[in-house]
Parts: structure tokens; sequence; C-alpha cells
């Protein structure tokens, strides 16, 4: 490799001060740390009033109020199956909390000899989770510890939509309707099948089934204009955000961008007939983890940008869409390397950060 001369190593470092100069004196931003000492933090969701909700991994649902986070667990957790990747993941609140005052969490369900994605509904009172109802349990039950997805979205006609991975060692059945694996489902706030879903009158299919051919999903969410978008994990390289379209195929793993982790080529094929491309493809890996659709008034500039967070590449990602098409996609918030879980824009129009590990850590970037 040739040396750089001292010139050229001047330069490029004066390039990279510019650019981070640049870009916060663009975007005006403070950050700071809410809450640390969170045990592997999985999701955020904001209650009316001002407190939030986080689900740490090993099965515990915490309450943040007036900034400091509640030291005793919320009550009512359903037991979680905590190995490998799974344990309690996704809280949702309902759109109309201030009415039902419903939350719903998905979680790995079972036990190693058979588990699954689960998601539940109950009504939070205060510090207790009441009046659970078990809404969904993906079939089949699988040995593995892995590829759950198991985030939530709520759209606007009030049914649930959520991710299930491909259990990592069943990938074959993300592109086969019998079972539940590599898909997005959809259901009604009760559990029931909507009507309108592409196989609900399909006898060879399971009802649920809202799209295939997914890996494993680590966001789902739903647009103001009603779009739905999503991102998942590849294995080496091949990450991806798609639109999500109820009835289609988003190709794992006939097609994909990445390889296996001993180097084997998964499939030929990148593209195929019959099967979506994505709208970003990820390569080499970043491991994208959760997402937000910015429409805060803190950061105007940044209206309908998402904002992606990233486990490997520890960075934050905010991509532009126009009209179904990637427009532009940049690393943001350069000063925060760290592996982070979630993102989501907050009522009062800042962004939150999980951080991930064992010491994670809630983070608030916000408009000076």
């Amino acid at each position: 490799m040739p040396r750089l001369s001292l010139w050229a190593v001047s330069a490029l470092l004066c390039c990279v001060l510019i650019f981070n100069k640049a870009f916060a004196q663009q975007s005006n931003y403070q950050i700071e740390t809410i809450v640390d000492g969170l045990n592997s933090p999985w999701a955020l969701a904001f209650l009316p009033g001002g407190d939030m909700l986080i689900t740490e991994l090993g099965g515990t649902l915490r309450r943040i109020s007036d900034g400091e986070l509640v030291q005793v667990p919320i009550t009512g957790v359903p037991p979680v199956y905590y190995a490998g990747q799974g344990g309690l993941m996704d809280v949702v609140t309902d759109a109309e909390f201030n009415r039902n005052q419903r939350v719903y969490l998905s979680f790995a369900h079972g036990d190693k000899s058979g588990n699954a994605t689960r998601m539940i509904s109950a009504r939070l009172v205060d510090m207790q989770l009441e009046d659970v109802e078990i809404l969904f349990t993906a079939k089949p039950l699988k040995k593995t510890p892995h590829h759950y997805s198991a985030r939530i979205a709520q759209m606007a006609d009030g049914s649930l939509l959520m991710g299930v991975g491909d259990g990592f060692n069943y990938r074959e059945q993300a592109q086969t309707l019998d079972n539940h694996l590599g898909k997005v489902i959809r259901i009604q706030r009760d559990g029931q099948v909507p009507s309108d879903n592409p196989w609900a009158d399909d006898p060879q299919a399971l009802p649920e089934i809202w799209s295939r051919g997914h890996r494993n999903m680590q966001a789902i969410l739903v647009a103001p204009d009603g779009t739905v978008f999503a991102n998942e994990h590849g294995p080496q390289g091949g990450d991806e955000v798609n639109i999500i379209t109820p009835g289609l195929n988003y190709g794992w793993p006939v097609i994909t961008y990445g390889i296996d982790y001993s180097g084997a080529r998964i499939s030929p094929y990148t593209e195929y007939a019959g099967m979506e491309q994505p709208l970003v493809d990820w390569t080499p890996s970043i491991a994208p983890a959760g997402m937000t659709y910015y429409d805060g008034s803190q950061f105007p500039q940044w209206q309908g940008s998402l904002f992606t967070v990233s486990l490997a590449e520890r960075s934050i990602r905010r991509t532009v869409v126009e009209q179904g098409k990637l427009v532009s996609d940049e690393k943001v918030f350069p000063e925060l390397n760290d592996r982070m879980r979630d993102i989501r824009t907050g009522p009062d129009g800042a962004l939150y950060v999980l951080t991930d590990g064992e010491n994670g850590k809630l983070i608030r970037i916000s408009s000076q």
C-alpha cells in the first residue's frame, strides 16, 4: 500500500473536521443521556403525559417518570424465553391508549425444545399489566434461539403488523405460506384475522400472513401517509430497507446480496421474477436495528427522513425516500459511536436512542 504524504494526511483530517463541524452547524443539535444502567434495553415507547416504557431483553418492563428510571419494574409481564437473541422485545402503545390503556408486547415464548415469537395485549395500570391477552404465536415452534424479529407497528385502521424471523436454521420456510417464519403478519387488536389479508381465504396458507420472503426484520413502521417501511438483517451483507406491500415476496433466501457466515453463497441470484428488490441495500452489513420516521418539529429540515440505528456499524443512518425511490443515505451524529438498539421520534420532536448491552443508555438528541 503506498504511503500517504504528510500533506495528504493533513488534508484528509481537515476534510473530516470540516464535515463534522459543518454537520453540527447545519443541524445545531445537542446530545444528552437521560438514563443509564439499563440491562440490554430493546425497545422504547411513549406514554401520554411524558412517561416512557422500556423493555429489557431479560424480561423486565421499565418505566421512566419525570426523567427518572422507576427502580421497581412493571409487574404482570409473562415469562419469556431468554436465550440467544430471544427475550422481551418490542413494546407499543395503542393509538387509543387514553381510552383503553392498552399496550402490546412481543417476546420469545417457550423453551429450547420449542419456541416462537409471541404478541400479547395488556392494560397498563400504574406499574402493573392487567387483562393480559395472547394475540398471536408464530407457527411452527422452532428449536433455535435466533431470528425472532418481533417488531410491532399499528396501522391507521387499528390492525397490528409484526415481523416474524426465519428462525436462522429454517430459512427456506420464508418462501412457503404454511408457516409464519420469515413473514410479516397482520392481525386485529383482538387477535382475529382481517378479512382483507392477502391469503385470508386461501386454505393452503396461514391467514395472518401479510408478506413473505424476509430474514430477520429489526424494525417495522407505518409512515403518516400509510407507507409501511421495514428493515432486516442480511447474513454477511444484504441488510435491507423495504417498502412492505401486502401479498408481495421479498425474496429471502432465493435472492440476496449477502453471503453465508461460512463464506458460501446462499443463492446465485440477486434478483428473480416475482420478487422485490430492496429500497436500500447495506453491503457490507451494518446490522440495522430500530428505525423511526421523523415528523417532529425540532429538526424541520429532516422531516420525512428515516433514521436507523445500527449495531455492527455503531452508527445512525438518515435515509431520504421520495415517491418510493431512494434519494440519499448518510451517517449522522458521528460522535455516537456505540451499538444502538432502538430509535424513536418523541412527542417533543426530539430523537430518542437506546444503546445496546448490559449498561444501556437512553439518549435524547434535540435542537439547541
